[in-house]
C-alpha cells in the first residue's frame, strides 16, 4: 500500500507538471505579448526618468546640489604620490545648507567625475612635500564634517595619464548630467 501511494503521487506530480509545460507551450502569443507590454513599460520608466526635474545647478562656476554648493574657485596641476604622475586639482568653497552636518567628499564623489579621451579617471593622492601642505590641509578639510550652515575650503583631485584635455561631469541626485567643463593640463 506505501509503495503504490508513493508511485500515485509521483505519477500526480508528472501529471500536474506536464501540465504546466502544455499551457505555456500553447500560448506564445501570450508571453510574446507580455514581453512586447514590458519592453514598452521598461521604455516609458527609462523614459519617465529622463524627464524627472534636476535636482542640482550649475552657474557662475557654483554646483548646487542637495542643499549644498561647491564654489569652483580654480584650477591647477601638481606632483602626485604616483612617481612620475601628476594630479588635476579642482579648488573650491563648500558650503552646507542643510540641516545636519555632511561630508563634502561624499557628496562630490556621487555627483562629480572626469574622463579623459573618453576613459574614467580616478582620484590620485597628492604628494607628501613641505610645498604641498596647504593642499593635503584643504583635502583633509573634505573628509571632515562641515556643520549645517558652515562653509570650508577644499579640493578635488583626478589623476590623469597625460597631458590632454580632462572633461568633468557634474550630475544630479537621479545621475542626469547638469554641467560639464573642460580642462587643459598644458
Amino acid at each position: 500500500m506505501h509503495q503504490s501511494l508513493k508511485i500515485g503521487t509521483v505519477l500526480g506530480l508528472l501529471l500536474l507538471l506536464s501540465g504546466c509545460g502544455a499551457s505555456t507551450s500553447k500560448t506564445p502569443s501570450s508571453s510574446s505579448s507580455h514581453a512586447a507590454q514590458t519592453s514598452k513599460k521598461t521604455r516609458s520608466s527609462s523614459q519617465s526618468s529622463l524627464s524627472q526635474a534636476k535636482t542640482a545647478t550649475f552657474t557662475n562656476q557654483q554646483f548646487t546640489i542637495d542643499h549644498v554648493t561647491y564654489k569652483l574657485t580654480g584650477t591647477a596641476v601638481t606632483g602626485s604620490s604616483t612617481a612620475n604622475r601628476n594630479l588635476f586639482v579642482l579648488y573650491y568653497t563648500v558650503t552646507n545648507r542643510q540641516s545636519k552636518a555632511i561630508v563634502p567628499s561624499d557628496l562630490w564623489g556621487s555627483a562629480v567625475s572626469a574622463k579623459q579621451n573618453g576613459k574614467p579617471l580616478g582620484t590620485g593622492n597628492l604628494a607628501f612635500t613641505t610645498s604641498q601642505t596647504k593642499d593635503n590641509n584643504l583635502l583633509n578639510h573634505t573628509v571632515m564634517p562641515v556643520k549645517a550652515g558652515k562653509s570650508v575650503d577644499g579640493l578635488a583631485t583626478f589623476e590623469p595619464k597625460n597631458t590632454n584635455p580632462v572633461t568633468v561631469t557634474f550630475k544630479d541626485t537621479h545621475g542626469q548630467v547638469i554641467h560639464t567643463s573642460r580642462y587643459t593640463l598644458s
